[in-house]
C-alpha cells in the first residue's frame, strides 16, 4: 500500500510503500522512512537524533488544514504524470520525491518562496541542527518585476 508522508511545516512530501504487516507499527515505519530520507539528504546520525529528539513523538493525522490536503491532492496528481519506472523493492523512492517537490512554495512560518528541500535546510539551520549556511541571494519577484516593467520590447 503506498503512503504519502508530508511534513507539517512545509510541503516536503514523500511517497513511500508500507506492507501490510507494518500498518500496526507505522509510526515507527514513517519515523524510518524519515530517517533514511535525511541520510539521503547528507545529514549525520547525531543530527538525525537531535532532530527526532527535538520533534517529541510521531503524530500522524488524517490531516492538518486544508493547505496539507491541498498539497496532498496536488502530490497524488502530480504522480500519474511521473513517466519513470519505480523500483518495486525501494521504500522510499527519490527521484518521485525529487520530481513531486519541484515546485516552490512558501509555507507557514517562512517569508520568502523556495523549493521544499530548501526549505526543510533552511528549518534545520534555524533549529540548530546544521550549521548556517551562507545566505543565498533571493530574487524579490514583485521587486524584479516593477523594475523590468516595459523592458520586454
Amino acid at each position: 500500500m503506498k503512503a504519502i508522508i508530508m511534513r507539517q511545516s512545509m510541503r516536503l512530501e514523500e511517497w513511500t510503500d508500507i506492507e501490510p504487516r507494518n500498518w500496526n507499527n507505522y509510526t515507527m515505519y514513517i519515523s524510518r522512512v524519515i530517517h533514511s530520507v535525511m541520510q539521503e539528504m547528507g545529514y549525520s546520525e547525531d543530527r538525525i537524533e537531535q532532530y527526532f529528539k527535538m520533534s517529541g513523538d510521531t503524530t500522524v493525522t488524517k490531516t492538518h488544514g486544508r493547505k496539507s490536503v491541498g498539497g496532498i491532492n496536488r502530490m497524488v496528481m502530480d504522480a500519474q504524470y511521473f513517466d519513470k519506472k519505480l523500483d518495486k523493492e525501494a521504500k522510499y523512492q527519490w527521484e518521485l520525491s525529487e520530481y513531486l517537490n519541484r515546485d516552490i512554495c512558501q509555507p507557514e512560518g517562512f517569508d520568502a518562496y523556495g523549493h521544499p528541500s530548501e526549505l526543510f535546510k533552511l528549518d534545520m539551520e534555524r533549529l540548530g541542527i546544521a550549521a548556517k549556511r551562507e545566505p543565498a541571494k533571493v530574487i524579490d519577484f514583485a521587486q524584479y518585476i516593477e523594475n523590468n516593467r516595459g523592458t520586454n520590447r
